[in-house]
């Protein structure tokens, strides 16, 4: 399925075929880095509007391992990843459980200091 099938499934609400669809698309290691971390954040948005925020920080700490997988310099990587880390703590602060909320919170850490 295109992605731009997936996405009139999500504007039209039907976030649970999104999801099937962008999952089993996402694991493709031949997909573009770059394309895998968009359909990472189009999971964790899905997830997100079903109110799975276990779900959503997750599939914004996947993002962030794509992007740190990247054979770039680290203070670049570190850039990209940090908004999905955030993102992901926020997920995890409205519904996931608090160990999820540590982890997210040291990778923070972790990447502000590649960061700079």
């Amino acid at each position: 399925m295109s992605l731009q099938d997936i996405v009139v499934m999500i504007h039209n609400g039907e976030y649970s075929r999104a999801i099937a669809s962008l999952e089993s698309d996402v694991r493709d290691e031949k997909m573009a880095p770059t394309m895998r971390v968009e359909y990472c954040t189009w999971l964790a948005e899905c997830n997100r509007r079903l109110e799975d925020f276990q779900e959503c920080g997750n599939w914004y700490v996947e993002a962030v391992r794509i992007v740190l997988s990247e054979p770039i310099d680290q203070k670049s990587k570190a850039k990209q990843a940090l908004p999905f880390c955030y993102k992901a703590m926020e997920a995890y602060e409205k519904g996931g459980d608090t160990a999820d909320v540590l982890v997210a919170a040291r990778l923070k850490q972790y990447l502000v200091g590649l960061a700079k």
